[in-house]
């Protein structure tokens, strides 16, 4: 199993590597509103996440299905992707690790606002059962809202400030909105 998740990080690394190399420059979108990091896919967007601050935790990113309720509410905190243009989710390939970074772009004109509030409030930080990501984060930069939780358990890895600044560096400012 360690020489599986090895592989796997090695390969996400390496991916990271490599879409860090293409990245555009951020555009400069002012304090509010714009398509933050509009050159790269969410996916992109957390693997330079991981970039900037490598989690020790053996980790996926999926995208997450809009079209399942389930997925929407699990991983999003919402009742509806009505708002919702895409969204991924990296969470612990370990079942019990609680930890979830989840990065999703808001339809053209939503109340980016409202929804990372949602997001945060809906958000089930005890949804692996047996153990709770206390440490919790909703920020948003224009048309992206990032949702990171995690257990203090695991702050040796990362905390959620830790990595929501690594994508303040990557945006080039501070959020627009951040909840927690």
């Amino acid at each position: 199993m360690k020489r599986y998740s090895a592989t796997i990080l090695l390969a996400l690394f390496c991916l990271g590597m490599v879409s860090g190399c293409a990245r555009k420059e951020p555009e400069d979108t002012g304090s509010t509103g714009g398509n933050v990091l509009a050159g790269q896919t969410l996916t992109e967007i957390v693997d330079a996440i991981y970039e900037k601050h490598p989690v020790e935790l053996p980790v996926g990113t999926i995208p997450v299905d809009l079209a399942d309720e389930y997925a929407v509410n699990s991983y999003l905190g919402l009742s509806s992707s009505a708002n919702i243009r895409e969204a991924v989710a990296s969470e612990s390939m370990l079942g019990a690790q609680a930890y979830s970074l989840v990065l999703c772009r808001v339809a053209e004109n939503a109340d980016t606002k409202a929804i990372a509030q949602q997001m945060h409030d809906g958000i089930d930080q005890r949804k692996w059962v047996c153990v709770v990501a206390d440490d919790l984060k909703v920020s948003a930069w224009g048309d992206l809202i990032l949702l990171v939780m995690i257990s203090s358990d695991y702050s040796q890895s990362g905390t959620a400030e830790t990595l929501t600044n690594a994508l303040v560096q990557l945006c080039g400012r501070e959020p627009d909105v951040q909840i927690g």
